[in-house]
């Protein structure tokens, strides 16, 4: 009885163990994509806020430390079995964390950059409508000044 409960517990270690590696595998494409991503922002030359920027680091070494624990993974033996299952807890805790930083705080980075990008371009509005005035003003003076001469 003891027996078959500790040889269950097994093989459930151990087909969380094969999904880990599988798992693993997909996690160090979709991080890969991501500091691509990261690499693009810090290269763009676009300057961040400096809330953003550090929010940005601290996700891009959370990224780097999930490559090496990915890579861990993909080289631990199938037979060590604690490891394998603390291996496999890291990697739940690592997945959460990958899917909740855009779900959270680069949706609200976002809208802020739309907002921004909002105000700004109504301010250009108004500053191109004010010059238009300008323009328009001046040539009605010009065209009655015209109009006066013989």
């Amino acid at each position: 009885m003891l027996i078959t409960i500790i040889c269950k517990m097994l093989i459930t270690i151990i087909c969380k163990s094969c999904l880990c590696k599988s798992s693993a595998e997909g996690l160090i494409s979709t991080i890969n994509e991501l500091l691509s991503i990261i690499q693009e922002i810090n290269s763009s030359g676009v300057e961040l806020p400096p809330i953003w920027q550090v929010q940005l680091d601290r996700f891009s070494e959370t990224l780097h430390d999930g490559l090496e624990l990915c890579n861990e993974v993909l080289s631990s033996a199938w037979w060590n079995v604690c490891k394998n299952f603390q291996l496999a807890r890291k990697m739940k805790k690592l997945e959460e964390k990958v899917a909740r930083f855009p779900n959270g705080a680069m949706q609200a980075h976002g809208l802020a950059d739309v907002l921004h990008m909002r105000f700004e371009t109504a301010q250009r509005f108004e500053r191109l409508e004010q010059r238009l005035g300008s323009i328009c003003l001046l040539m009605m003076i010009f065209l009655q000044g015209r109009d006066g001469l013989p």
